[in-house]
């Protein structure tokens, strides 16, 4: 490989060429960091238009505020924040759009007053059982479950290592289980 194909996703000569001005530094950026954008994108909009539009915005934007970029963490994490902010931003004008509240719409199951006390109690189990763990636990179990992080995203927020934050995880899901009682607790 020659050395400036090998540099080219150096991400300290990325943000060089942007805050020198040179207009190859984008197309540099979406070389290196596009395919994982779109894919967090389309995780984080949930449809692959959205995520493209969030992608190309965000890249845009990290043109045009690349002083902002302190260092302190992955060019790649910051560009990550850049697409799932611009996907949140996105739902947020979605929920004013008037065609989403169509009164036509007719929903697909009714709830009963029986239905949302099962749920309410269910909610309440788990509730008391995340409580039941440790913090740590607690943490791996709601960035995987409720906020749909994948391993090695945890393993960027925590500082782990993907396999790490598998093992915690499979540990962490059977405390839970033992203590939604869905399984025996342990023996010892």
């Amino acid at each position: 490989m020659s050395e400036p194909a090998k540099n080219a996703c150096d991400p300290q000569q990325l943000v060089e060429l942007v805050r020198a001005g040179d207009h190859r530094a984008l197309d540099g950026l979406t070389r290196c960091f596009g395919e994982r954008l779109v894919q967090v994108g389309k995780k984080t909009c949930r449809n692959t238009m959205d995520a493209e539009d969030a992608v190309q915005d965000s890249l845009l934007a990290a043109g045009e505020h690349l002083q902002q970029f302190r260092g302190d963490g992955s060019l790649e994490g910051w560009l990550v924040r850049m697409v799932v902010n611009a996907c949140h931003r996105m739902r947020r004008g979605q929920k004013n759009d008037p065609h989403l509240h169509d009164v036509d719409v007719e929903l697909a199951t009714e709830e009963t007053p029986e239905t949302l006390a099962a749920q309410g109690q269910m909610i309440t189990r788990l509730g008391d059982a995340l409580l039941t763990l440790s913090p740590d636990d607690r943490a791996l179990i709601l960035l995987s479950e409720a906020e749909q992080h994948t391993a090695p995203e945890i393993a960027d927020l925590l500082q782990l290592t993907p396999t790490a934050v598998r093992s915690r995880l499979m540990r962490a899901r059977k405390r839970l289980q033992t203590a939604l009682g869905m399984v025996d607790a342990p023996a010892g």
